[in-house]
């Protein structure tokens, strides 16, 4: 099936459970999820790529569940670019850091690059200003992020790159900053919402499914169909979830 081909009945029998209506939806995609892999991280070994092609398509799977089935089914790709572009972008910012940092702090780095021109300086200077965001961040740390982000590729380049997507965005503008800092005035409702887009998106959706956070609870079998993993790994998904969300809510200086 090609991206074409998918229509609005599909896209609600996917909704309704059927998985083999949602897995005709993801191959019908796929060829614009690595095209996506491919703009983002064209370095990638061949298991990166397929790993960075998984989260991508946890990313579609859990945007297919809210769709507005109602919507052009030429629309359902437009719905999902930018959360799976930003999902490959983490998970290669991950990959690519030789350091242990949360990839949402590696992305605030990259950011304030883009902002600053690429002087490093400026930038350390405004995340010092910043001390929610680099509360665990060290200079020698910084240092290491800056080499390691000079493989990825640059914020100020077009989203559309070899995937067509001819948005005009660049990269830097599909990113939200992470740099605001939740306050006693966010619900914790808010906070797990933003903590379930910094993390990895298989280990985010295993937890949206399950406590029900921007998505209706679903049982583990359905959750495992939709991940295509035996419920011992969604299990270890899940508690590599809460791990990943404690890191980043830490990283943050906020409290989960």
């Amino acid at each position: 099936m090609s991206r074409d081909q998918i229509n609005a009945d599909q896209i609600r029998a996917a909704q309704g459970g059927n998985s083999d209506a949602m897995w005709q939806i993801v191959m019908g995609l796929d060829a614009t999820l690595r095209g996506i892999v491919r703009s983002v991280a064209p370095t990638a070994n061949e298991k990166d790529a397929e790993d960075y092609l998984q989260e991508a398509r946890v990313v579609l799977i859990q945007r297919i569940k809210d769709f507005d089935s109602d919507a052009s089914s030429a629309s359902l790709m437009t719905y999902v670019y930018q959360a799976a572009r930003r999902a490959v972008t983490e998970a290669h910012i991950s990959n690519s850091c030789p350091v242990s940092v949360p990839a949402s702090a590696a992305i605030v780095v990259r950011h304030l690059l883009w902002r600053h021109g690429g002087d490093a300086e400026k930038v350390w200077a405004e995340l010092e200003e910043q001390r929610s965001a680099t509360h665990k961040i060290s200079r020698e740390m910084f240092v290491s992020v800056i080499e390691a982000l000079a493989e990825v590729t640059s914020l100020d380049a077009p989203t559309g790159g070899e995937d067509g997507d001819g948005s005009g965005l660049t990269l830097s503008d599909v990113l939200p900053d992470p740099l605001s800092e939740a306050t006693d005035s966010i619900e914790r409702r808010d906070l797990a919402r933003w903590l379930m887009t910094q993390i990895p998106q298989r280990q985010a959706y295993a937890l949206r499914a399950f406590y029900g956070v921007g998505m209706t609870k679903q049982e583990d079998a359905e959750t495992c169909d939709d991940l295509t993993v035996k419920p011992a790994a969604l299990r270890k998904l899940r508690s590599r979830g809460l791990c990943s969300a404690l890191a980043v809510a830490d990283a943050h200086d906020v409290t989960a």
